[in-house]
């Protein structure tokens, strides 16, 4: 038996059930996420996840292809299974072919994009994976390969966000496993 009960429709606020069905409709979804439904009895975190991924993910000044390459390797590098595929999603909609997207999960550094979104991808990998090892010298870098401080900022945000909802959706997919 799994830990974790998905909640019924009839469960949900009407302010959930909208809030569902938009970050549903935002990403161009099918059928939502377990991981975000389950928590659909709590509100707050439904609220919060939803600011969130409007504030720190879905508006941005950097490229969806980017954030999607970055959220793809942030995922791998976590083993965030759902993560991973949802972003490889949203890569194929773009067109991105699964031998492309293999190749770049092989060697991020050789990312199909422009300089300036092939470091925003690098720089939110290393804020994703390696945050206790940041150095002022990593963000001097960051800036001489002319990001603003706003925009390091936002890479920061950006990897943090994701951070959370791999936290969110792995531990969602462990509590819905039957044992």
């Amino acid at each position: 038996m799994a830990f974790f009960e998905l909640p019924t429709d009839e469960e949900l606020s009407p302010e959930v059930r909208q809030t569902l069905e938009e970050y549903r409709r935002l990403l161009g979804l099918e059928s939502l996420p377990r991981s975000w439904k389950v928590f659909g009895r709590f509100p707050k975190i439904i609220e919060g996840r939803f600011t969130a991924f409007q504030n720190l993910s879905y508006q941005s000044r950097f490229p969806w292809e980017a954030r999607n390459m970055a959220v793809m390797l942030i995922a791998h590098a976590k083993r965030c299974r759902g993560c991973f595929t949802g972003a490889r999603t949203q890569l194929n909609k773009l067109g991105i072919d699964e031998a492309t997207l293999d190749a770049i999960c092989a060697d991020p550094g050789a990312l199909p994009l422009k300089e300036r979104d092939r470091l925003f991808v690098r720089y939110a990998l290393k804020v994703a994976t390696e945050s206790a090892d940041l150095q002022p010298k990593d963000f001097r870098e960051m800036a001489e390969n002319g990001f603003s401080k706003e925009e390091i900022q936002e890479i920061i945000a950006f990897a943090a966000y994701w951070a959370m909802n791999m936290v969110f959706t792995q531990s969602v997919t462990a509590g819905l496993q039957e044992e």
